[in-house]
């Protein structure tokens, strides 16, 4: 048995352990560029749209910038990324208990499809929304709402639940009226995921089982 009617998931670094697929094709396009890099500031904007990453650390290049980036995911996405342990065997049980679940993630549509399809993870989502989905983007409820709708949960809102690694998905779920579920093994510290306004924080996959399925 569930606990929530529905579920959304961010990708990157809640599902997906690429985390250092990011930071290595962040790292590669700024050597390229031969713009400044820190791992502590390419953290920063996990999560967050290319294009906003693009004018924080190229302005005037940003279309560069975003070229250069999407060529070294293409090359690294599938040499790096994998499932974190344990989430395929969640989401089949999480499947199992006819819960519908979307993901909602800020990468480019074509990485977004791309990496679940490596992860083969694909076939337990009602839909993907890649950041070309809405005109606003998370902290913003819109893809969430989006996905709700995708899912016929927009009445449920407040029984369905959005997983995150980072403050702006929990932000994103608690704006659409979910409730919000931080995770301790991507980039946001419990703290800033409780700051956000995480209704629940979890430290593992299993943790995370836990308290989905009854």
């Amino acid at each position: 048995m569930a606990k929530f009617a529905s579920l959304i998931f961010d990708l990157d670094g809640t599902l997906s352990d690429s985390v250092p697929m990011i930071l290595r094709s962040s790292q590669a396009t700024h050597e390229r560029l031969g713009l400044p890099w820190s791992e502590e500031a390419a953290k920063k904007y996990i999560g967050r749209p290319m294009y906003e990453t693009a004018a924080e650390f190229a302005p005037g290049r940003e279309e560069e910038y975003r070229t250069i980036f999407a060529e070294y995911n293409m090359l690294y996405i599938p040499k790096m990324i994998r499932p974190f342990a344990g989430v395929p065997s969640l989401l089949a049980k999480l499947q199992e208990a006819d819960v519908p679940m979307c993901i909602v993630t800020s990468r480019l549509q074509w990485g977004a499809d791309w990496s679940v399809e490596i992860l083969n993870i694909k076939d337990y989502f009602t839909k993907v929304f890649g950041v070309e989905a809405s005109e606003k983007h998370k902290p913003d409820p819109e893809p969430a709402l989006l996905a709700l709708a995708e899912m016929d949960r927009t009445e449920q809102a407040a029984q369905s639940a959005f997983v995150g690694d980072a403050p702006v998905d929990i932000a994103c779920g608690k704006a659409a009226g979910m409730q919000a579920i931080g995770v301790g093994w991507g980039v946001g510290s419990k703290e800033a995921l409780l700051a956000a306004g995480a209704d629940y924080y979890v430290e593992d996959v299993n943790a995370l089982g836990r308290l989905l399925l009854l």
